[in-house]
Parts: structure tokens; sequence; C-alpha cells
């Protein structure tokens, strides 16, 4: 069985590991089994559908509309941005980073996202380079990477 205590191969950085901890601590304690990645997947399908939802809620309260779409990343201090031209850009980013509720699930969001990419790199390969990003769209939220 792939799960993600198997992952201890696949990175020995510093971020890695704290995402190895995380997974460790999203296991059910039994040392035969970890968290399966099938239900990592599920779990973290729930939870980006179930924050979208609430975002866009959250965000009409302040006048924002979507469409337009919204591509939403964090950066290395937590905050997060809007990237690319939005005309309530600022007001989104101030909104967001004053409630650390939603920036703290979004962040739960993006280290289940991490921890799966690291599954699907080749050996050798890691996530430098790479960052994670939210899009919030009329049909719902996709989780994406892109390259820096």
């Amino acid at each position: 069985m792939n799960t993600v205590s198997d992952l201890a191969a696949v990175s020995g950085d510093l971020q890695g590991s704290t995402l190895l901890e995380i997974a460790s601590f999203l296991s059910d304690g039994s040392p035969e089994e970890g968290f399966s990645l099938t239900e990592l997947n599920a779990k973290a399908a729930s939870e980006l559908k179930r924050f979208g939802v609430d975002l866009q809620s959250h965000l009409g309260l302040i006048g924002v509309t979507i469409p337009p779409a919204l591509q939403l990343r964090g950066d290395n201090v937590g905050a997060l941005h809007v990237i690319g031209e939005h005309a309530l850009k600022a007001e989104i980013e101030a909104f967001l980073n004053d409630n650390t509720r939603l920036l703290k699930w979004y962040k739960e969001i993006e280290v289940m996202y991490e921890i799966l990419r690291r599954t699907e790199l080749a050996p050798g390969q890691s996530l430098e380079g790479q960052v994670f990003n939210l899009g919030l769209t009329s049909l719902g939220c996709v989780a994406f990477f892109s390259v820096l």
C-alpha cells in the first residue's frame, strides 16, 4: 500500500521533513499503517471544495464576485497574494490576511497538496521552484503548482 508514511525516501530537505511530520500526525498512530494517499487525496479535495465555498461567501461580503476568477498564492511569511490583476486586489488581500481562520485553512490545504505533489515527483526531483496556487472560479476551487 502506498502511504504517506512511505515518503521518507522521497525527500530529506527541511520542508520535506516538516511535511512528513504533518503526514505522520495525520496517520492513525499505528506503525504498520499510515494515512493512505487515496484518503489524503480525498481529504484534500473535500477541504478544497469547502474552502472555495466558504471563501466565495466571505469575499461576497466585501463586494467580490466570481467571475472573474482569482488566483491566490502564499508567500514565505504566511501572507496571501492575488496573482494578476483584479479591480479589488488590495481589498481581497487585506481581507484574507486579516482573517487567521482562512489563512490557516489555506495553509492546511497547501500542505496536503504539497505532500501529494511530492509523491508525483520522480526520484531526485524536488518542489524547489514550484509554488502552490489556489484558483477560485465560478465552478469552484482548484489547486495547482506553477514554476517561478
